[in-house]
């Protein structure tokens, strides 16, 4: 329920008050967002205008994913221009010291601790996550500026992309079951151990639930080992012939994604 949710909002942001939610892409969008998601007021900045802070953002994408990090023209293009970046800004004294070494900034200066950016597609609703990092260590950053940015673009559904063995499995599955839709349209950069998943946003009462897990326990599944590359392909054959299969919170435990088979229909 949205209620709950605002008030878990609340929550993290009054045990870090210095976090602010911020929001970066082209003004003609602007009227499309909802710039309150879940009562958290968000400060729209005009990427026209604000060439530094798209550096930063630049920047620390590419410290967060090393070859694979976003080029310049892409952040203008495929980001900027048709979408908004979701921002958790701070001072830089509380980001991660590979961060702060990265943009040479003093302790006070206001810096990107957290982003996310959701691609819009052409179905209604559905939205594709392409890019999630945070510097804030064991603040939980992670999720809520994804949540925060998925309900900011008004997002009904999330289809996003990651492998099984990486530890952000732990953070995506806080929003709730992840649906396992298939293999990566044109491949990816490491295709042996990704996938796409996709996550039902509309059950406003299951996202709170799930944001609130912390590491408890599992709802029954199956464990496979995250590196049985052959029976976790398996896997995606299965759901490409119809299958229904989901990881379940909280996704990965000791080395293991927990699978789930959903009844047809």
């Amino acid at each position: 329920m949205a209620g709950e949710l605002a008030s878990l909002a609340q929550a993290f942001f009054a045990a870090t008050p210095e976090l602010a939610l911020q929001a970066l892409g082209s003004g003609v969008h602007v009227p499309s967002l909802d710039l309150a998601p879940y009562g958290v007021p968000v400060t729209h900045l005009l990427a026209e205008h604000n060439s530094e802070l798209a550096r930063q953002y630049l920047t620390l994408n590419q410290l967060a994913f090393g070859g694979i990090g976003v080029p310049r023209w892409v952040l203008s293009d495929l980001y900027l221009l048709p979408g908004a970046i979701g921002l958790l800004r701070c001072p830089a004294r509380l980001l991660k010291a590979p961060a702060r070494e990265r943009l040479l900034l003093a302790d006070e200066e206001s810096a990107i601790g957290a982003a996310c950016y959701v691609a819009p597609s052409l179905t209604p609703g559905l939205f594709v996550g392409v890019s999630l990092f945070s510097f804030l260590p064991g603040r939980g950053a992670s999720a809520w500026v994804k949540l925060l940015t998925l309900r900011m673009v008004r997002a009904q559904r999330l289809r996003g992309v990651t492998q099984w063995d990486n530890p952000a499995v732990r953070v995506h599955s806080r929003l709730g079951p992840m649906r396992l839709v298939g293999r990566v349209p044109g491949g990816h950069d490491y295709d042996e151990r990704t996938f796409v998943y996709e996550t039902d946003l509309s059950n406003e009462a299951r996202v709170a639930r799930s944001m609130v897990r912390g590491d408890a326990p599992a709802a029954p599944a199956v464990r496979i080992p995250v590196t049985d590359l052959l029976s976790l392909g398996t896997l995606l054959d299965r759901v490409e012939r119809g299958a229904r299969l989901e990881l379940v919170p909280p996704g990965q435990d000791d080395g293991h994604v927990l699978v789930r088979e959903l009844p047809e229909g």
